[in-house]
């Protein structure tokens, strides 16, 4: 299989899958390779924002203030939901199909015969894309770990480190201090960091120690408090020299489990304040700020959430915002999630926040097999919507069986999410 110059974006997608015989090789000397090569033009910040959960909403938080700022920004995410251009926005719009083929093209035109893995190949498109988009901020979310990620190939002028917890653990490690040694990987010698952990593994606080980075830690440096339903933020102490308005600042109440992500946001913008200026109405962007799939909630006789969380700590986030919301009916739960996750310890917390199951079967290779998840939600009230069925099909089931009062909540994996939200609009290649 040869590119060919009149190849769709479903023709490259397909392609950039096929020319590595595994889906997962971290490393960074193949990429760092075809990235030299490309010649980027670098912009004058780049954040990468690195950890297990509260990524895409820190990227998101970032993109919204700089934008509203008029800073011209790049942000890179991923998976994406729906849209494969989703994954490398400019100025807030998706990558069209035609950019995305062009800097496929592009990657492909330098490559050689240096293999690259689907998440490699596009994470170079998206850079290519930057590159030529003439920007102020480059905003790069690490895929997995971080020391070997793909997006680890380009030098941050800011690390930003969430919230460390188990994830991944056939490739980074059984525990948080291994894992927290693969996101520290992100550092850079006597470069800038914040934490938004505010417990980080010593693994983490060590690596920044030997490389004598300046750095920013939650709850010591910063921190977000609730103050009559708006999160006020707060940054004080030695560790910031400058007065700034960003010492309190408050901002419109949003999605709570976002507190975190929302303080080590904020202090990014408050550490890179003097290359990158913003003012106090420019952090009003953050005002009601949302992301499809984040504990996304549509309103209606019958509530609907929609969460992509796929870890522990993910879920028992989403099992706590159950919680707290008043519902006087019945609970369906559309659920999926991938074999390598750890789906016994999600499904006992979810538990008692969900009356009736729909388990959904995903077109995945790394899906968890139907027999396999009905077999984990053994005991529990399983509603057949038929064996092997899409989500679409146990979505609409579950809703179709709710009544007002109800509630419907799709939850465990980005694909089960995206594969909902894409019958809602018209389904791009990818």
């Amino acid at each position: 299989m040869q590119p060919r110059l009149d190849w769709e974006l479903s023709n490259w997608l397909q392609y950039i899958e096929s020319i590595h015989p595994r889906t997962i090789d971290l490393s960074l000397d193949r990429v760092r390779r075809v990235l030299h090569c490309l010649i980027p033009t670098y912009p004058r910040t780049i954040i990468t924002v690195g950890g297990t959960n509260g990524k895409g909403s820190t990227v998101a938080m970032l993109d919204a203030v700089y934008r509203s700022a008029g800073y011209r920004v790049g942000t890179y995410t991923s998976p994406h939901l729906v849209h494969y251009g989703e994954r490398a926005k400019v100025n807030g719009r998706p990558a069209s199909a035609d950019r995305l083929c062009q800097a496929f093209q592009s990657v492909e035109d330098v490559r050689g015969g240096i293999p690259l893995t689907y998440f490699e190949f596009g994470t170079l498109a998206a850079l290519e894309i930057f590159s030529r988009s003439g920007l102020d901020i480059w905003i790069l979310e690490v895929g997995m770990g971080g020391r070997l990620d793909a997006v680890n190939a380009v030098d941050a002028d800011l690390a930003i480190i969430t919230s460390i917890d188990l994830d991944h653990q056939a490739w980074l490690g059984d525990s948080r201090e291994e894992i927290g040694k693969e996101k520290a990987g992100i550092l850079r010698y006597r470069g800038s960091a914040v934490v938004s952990d505010s417990n980080p593994p010593t693994t983490i606080t060590e690596r920044l120690a030997a490389l004598q980075c300046d750095w920013r830690l939650a709850e010591r440096d910063f921190s977000v408090e609730e103050v009559n339903g708006k999160r006020a933020f707060s940054s004080a102490g030695p560790k910031w020299s400058q007065p700034s308005f960003l010492e309190h600042v408050e901002v419109e109440s949003t999605n709570p489990v976002w507190s975190q992500n929302l303080a080590g946001a904020l202090a990014a913008i408050r550490v890179l304040e003097k290359k990158l200026p913003v003012a106090r109405e420019h952090v009003s962007a953050l005002n009601g700020l949302s992301m499809p799939g984040r504990q996304e909630r549509v309103g209606g006789d019958v509530s609907i959430w929609f969460d992509v969380g796929h870890n522990l700590q993910a879920v028992c986030a989403l099992a706590q915002a159950l919680h707290a919301e008043s519902v006087s009916g019945k609970t369906r739960a559309v659920f999926a999630m991938l074999k390598d996750k750890d789906i016994a310890p999600a499904i006992e917390v979810m538990r008692s926040a969900v009356d009736y199951w729909y388990p959904a079967t995903l077109e995945d290779g790394r899906a968890l097999a139907d027999d396999d998840l009905r077999s984990a939600l053994s005991g529990l009230a399983i509603v057949d919507a038929g064996r092997g069925q899409t989500p679409q099909a146990c979505y609409r089931a579950a809703v179709q069986a709710s009544v007002p009062g109800d509630r419907v909540v799709v939850f465990g994996s980005f694909y089960l999410v995206g594969d909902i939200l894409a019958a809602h609009s018209e389904r791009a290649p990818g």
